[in-house]
């Protein structure tokens, strides 16, 4: 039997193995971890051979603490299959990635950093106790992902729907209105001609017809290293396996010429596509006609929220991946060998932490002044800005005089500015997310006015006889299309990628979306060192290792 010194060199020794497994894991460093273990195994051989000569015990114990070298062992090789993985944003894309690590990457240690509420730019305010969609409100009824979102959270689409009744204005003066009628229909195919109408419901068709392919592809776990390539994944092949980059192309062309480009009439491109890119972007028809598409998309029925606010969304998401969630502002992220530094201020103050990847779901251009990257080469600075957005959220009773309505039958809710010079994109109505038409029989009164700059009281009261209460959300909502830098890679480095990058295709919450789907794909693959790469844009897969430095 063991004596008490000799039982007591083991407690320490297998106390020194469990120090040094908890610094392996904080390291990730296998060579150190085999290094000191054969050190200690070296060290406690000499103790029980100048104790145990040739003796049965020191025979028995070697067996046993090479068994507990092998089990320990067998312990951090399991582990060293599950990434530390951070998630800088809890917005509906940085949600969706936690959801599919989940599913994908099972046992990952998943943290999500967010520095205010889950929902990102997916957000509401309050007014007379009451919450309304402020953030991004509306989602095209052909956006399968937020559609399986809305299912897996058991959540259901609202049964308030603003009115459709609108009312189109140019210089003070009402130049076009339309609601559900017939009548309204007969209207525009006389203004705008039967052949431009057509023409413009065949673009938005073959465009969601296009996008809808890139869904069974990222469910077999396809994964695009660029935006670009993503768009190629859309565009339709020929028979002899040929991509026709027809998705890609658009956004090389401006929405202007592209309508111009299949015959529809002027003055259908100067209303109709002002008002969807106005309305949805607060810009205009030169934007690239890919985002532009997505616009005139926006302006289709269908379109839904979800009941008791979209943010419902990210929160179910992050609440079932079982991510880690750490209110926190991220100043840095710091590549230290192969592996990255997050610095983060929380309530407490600054604090550290150590991630194996990371995934920025949040804007890195400059005016949004996010944090910092260091030690990545070429990931400093990200071109282009963002479009400054105001929402006014209005409680009180509209001037329709001041509108440009002078009978009562001509009042609308809705109210689309397409002047260049105007601020303002529109005033609409809003019903509170989780409006019950069967209860809510006499609801405030309130309005959403989108505009580029801000307005003073005078601006606001021109449109309205009262006002009881004004709230205002001044944000970077979406990209300035203008300063578009093109299309570049997810991955800005080895582990290190950035969802974000998709809005300047287009920025849509089923954009995020795709781009979570496509980044978790991407991970997935490297964690099997298959990456699915297309250096040739054709749809064939290939192992091709991802260029983080593709198309920075």
């Amino acid at each position: 039997m063991l004596d008490l010194m000799s039982s007591l060199k083991l407690i320490l020794w297998l106390d020194s193995m469990k120090t040094i497994l908890q610094d392996y894991l904080s390291m990730y460093c296998f060579s150190v971890f085999v290094s000191k273990v054969l050190c200690l195994i070296d060290d406690l051989d000499k103790w029980f051979e100048d104790r145990f000569v040739l003796s049965i015990e020191y025979s028995k114990m070697k067996e046993f603490h090479l068994v507990v070298v092998l089990l320990l062992i067998s312990l951090v090789e399991s582990d060293r299959t599950k990434p530390r993985i951070a998630i800088v944003g809890a917005g509906v894309g940085g949600s969706s990635v936690a959801y599919h690590l989940s599913q994908e990457i099972p046992g990952a240690s998943v943290t999500v950093f967010e520095k205010g509420r889950i929902g990102g730019r997916v957000t509401t305010l309050e007014v007379d106790g009451r919450e309304y969609e402020v953030g991004g409100c509306i989602i095209h009824p052909a956006n399968r992902l937020m559609l399986e979102h809305l299912d897996r959270c058991q959540l259901v689409k609202a049964s308030g729907e603003e009115t459709s009744s609108l009312s189109i204005i140019r210089n003070g003066e009402i130049i076009y209105q339309q609601d559900n009628s017939w009548l309204s229909s007969l209207k525009a195919v006389l203004r705008y001609g039967l052949w431009s109408l057509a023409k413009m419901e065949y673009f938005i068709g073959n465009l969601l017809s296009n996008f809808a392919e890139i869904y069974p592809k990222l469910n077999a776990g396809d994964a695009f290293s660029s935006v670009s390539d993503l768009l190629d994944g859309m565009s339709p092949v020929s028979r002899s396996g040929e991509v026709s980059h027809e998705m890609l192309e658009l956004t090389r062309v401006s929405l202007k010429e592209k309508m111009k480009h299949l015959s529809m009439a002027d003055l259908l491109i100067e209303e109709i596509g002002t008002v969807a890119t106005k309305v949805n972007y607060g810009q205009f028809p030169g934007m690239h006609s890919f985002v532009g598409s997505v616009s005139l998309a926006g302006i289709q029925g269908g379109l839904w929220r979800v009941q008791g606010g979209n943010y419902k969304i990210p929160e179910c998401l992050i609440s079932k991946s079982g991510a880690k969630l750490i209110i926190a502002k991220v100043n840095t992220v710091e590549k230290l060998g192969g592996v990255y530094n997050l610095g983060y201020t929380t309530e407490k103050g600054t604090e550290t932490a150590e991630f194996d990847i990371v995934v920025l779901a949040l804007p890195l251009t400059q005016d949004t002044k996010s944090l910092e990257i260091v030690g990545v080469p070429g990931a400093k600075i990200f071109p282009g800005k963002y479009q400054r957005t105001l929402a006014y959220i209005v409680q009180g009773s509209l001037n329709y005089t001041g509108l440009g309505v002078t009978v009562d039958w001509a009042q609308t809710e809705n109210f689309f500015f397409v002047d260049a010079a105007e601020p303002i994109a529109s005033i609409g109505r809003l019903t509170p997310v989780d409006y019950n038409p069967y209860s809510d029989k006499d609801i405030a009164t309130v309005y959403k006015i989108f505009s580029r700059l801000e307005l003073s009281k005078s601006e606001i009261g021109k449109y309205f006889s009262s006002v009881i209460s004004v709230d205002t959300l001044d944000w970077l909502a979406y990209p300035d299309y203008s300063t578009y830098p093109g299309l570049s890679s997810f991955q800005l480095e080895d582990d290190l990628y950035y969802l974000n990058n998709i809005e300047w295709a287009a920025s849509a919450m089923e954009m995020s979306a795709l781009s979570a789907r496509n980044i978790v794909n991407i991970i997935k693959s490297r964690q099997s060192e298959t990456v699915l790469k297309n250096p040739e844009n054709t749809p064939q897969k290939s192992t091709s290792k991802v260029d983080p430095k593709a198309e920075l």
